[in-house]
């Protein structure tokens, strides 16, 4: 018998190099014995490295069940690619070996015309229930659940209930079991070591955990999450309106959750959109792009307008002109620094409106702080090139006064954002830049006026 410990540590490199040499091969038993032999994680995450043919052999030469795990977790691309050319009964298949979350989230990215016809390929109580979650609004708890999950009644002994579950399959670990009363109303749960070495005839609601935390069906998915993160607990009960459970969302859900929100929040802080990720086509990412773009573009002829107004002050003094794209540089910058922190938290489920007095005070600090290291340095590069001391005055107050702004207007924004349901990410980038560079040149040229009339 080989002993693990002698068995050789292969890098993602070397699997990357044995694959492309046993494609040379396909259908091999070689090439097979390599796809069965590692793991369908480290196939999923070689896919992207080859071409669109290379990555159908490879799929295709999977069990149904690693063509599962691989479809998951591949990257977004490589996943509609293998959604355009896989045979329908091959992706049936591989469907019904997903839990049904995923497979639902799968199915969505399938044209609609295309749906009805894998669903009536896949098995009838797989179908059903990819349906019911597509069925939920998107990005509610609902859409993310699992559910298929262990149950037994409140009403019921120990033993029947541990009968019970060993009829039933178990596709994952459990570490409880959920307790129902009539009509499927939760109750609570029952850790599977209570319920594993409770006396016979103990029934399980007097030995079950009632004050279990759980989430409606439209609940966001989001704070689903940061419930979870909050509670440190690995499932989470879906219930519908009636208090009827109907699903579990598990810890790898919400890493699928927390992933897809961080890069949602990225995205919207550039100015793009979440789904753009290499799958979308030109023109529907330049729909996407395009209104930030236009408000950039507004915001940059408001700009101008402003540096219209002051046409005379700029004409008797040119080298203010210098300093205008060090004063919309810094404003914008310093607002999106403090937006990025305020954004985080309320991400994070950190900032209440309670604290917003609190943290405008805090930022307050922080911009003058920063205002006044700016301003001084500008003060003084302003004298030596301009060799103007109102000059470098004008320059390095202004400095002072628009990183104070900045910071204020990178606060608020995002707070007032999430008062009124829209995401605070959106406004981050585009907007707060835009909004900085007109009033930090207005505050610029005003300061300019009031000094050297």
């Amino acid at each position: 018998m080989t002993n693990p410990q002698d068995k050789k540590i292969i890098t993602q490199k070397e699997r990357l190099t044995l694959l492309r040499s046993l494609l040379e091969e396909a259908r091999s038993e070689r090439f097979l014995a390599f796809l069965k032999e590692t793991k369908p994680e480290d196939v999923a995450e070689l896919l992207g490295e080859f071409s669109s043919d290379e990555k159908l052999t490879i799929f295709n030469s999977l069990s149904d069940e690693n063509a599962a795990v691989v479809l998951d977790d591949t990257d977004p691309q490589t996943r509609l690619q293998l959604l355009q050319r896989v045979n329908n009964d091959k992706l049936a298949k591989v469907l019904d070996e997903m839990p049904v979350d995923e497979a639902a989230d799968v199915i969505e990215e399938v044209p609609k015309k295309e749906r009805e016809d894998l669903l009536d390929l896949m098995e009838e109580k797989d179908a059903e229930e990819v349906e019911e979650i597509l069925s939920y609004p998107e990005d509610s708890a609902a859409r993310v659940m699992n559910p298929e999950f262990i149950s037994v009644k409140g009403d019921a002994d120990v033993e029947d209930s541990i009968q019970n579950i060993r009829g039933q399959e178990l596709d994952e670990d459990v570490f409880y079991i959920y307790v129902i009363g009539e009509k499927d109303k939760f109750l609570g749960v029952v850790p599977i070591r209570k319920l594993l070495t409770s006396k016979a005839g103990t029934l399980v609601k007097d030995i079950m955990e009632e004050d279990v935390q759980s989430v409606l069906v439209d609940t966001d998915q989001e704070e689903a999450a940061l419930i979870m993160k909050k509670y440190d607990i690995f499932s989470l009960p879906v219930v519908d309106d009636k208090g009827c459970l109907v699903g579990r969302i598990t810890a790898d859900d919400i890493i699928d959750v927390m992933d897809e929100e961080r890069g949602e929040d990225i995205s919207r802080m550039t100015g793009t959109i979440e789904e753009e990720q290499g799958t979308e086509t030109a023109f529907a990412a330049t729909q996407n792009r395009l209104p930030w773009l236009i408000v950039c573009m507004l915001g940059s002829i408001v700009t101008g307008l402003v540096i219209q107004m002051f046409e005379v002050t700029l004409a008797e003094t040119i080298a203010l002109v210098s300093f205008i794209p060090v004063i919309t540089a810094t404003g914008g910058n310093s607002g999106v620094q403090a937006s990025t922190v305020v954004v985080r938290e309320i991400a994070l489920g950190q900032m209440k409106y309670s604290k917003v007095g609190g943290e405008l005070w805090r930022q307050l600090k922080v911009a003058l702080s920063l205002g006044l290291v700016c301003g001084t340095s500008l003060t003084i590069l302003a004298n030596f090139w301009k060799k103007n001391s109102l000059v470098g005055m004008v320059a390095g107050l202004s400095i002072f006064l628009v990183v104070i702004w900045s910071n204020f207007v990178g606060v608020l924004i995002p707070v007032i954002f999430k008062r009124i349901r829209i995401d605070p990410a959106i406004a981050s980038g585009p907007l707060i830049t835009t909004l900085n560079d007109v009033i930090g040149v207005f505050i610029y040229l005003s300061v300019a006026a009031f000094i050297l009339a």
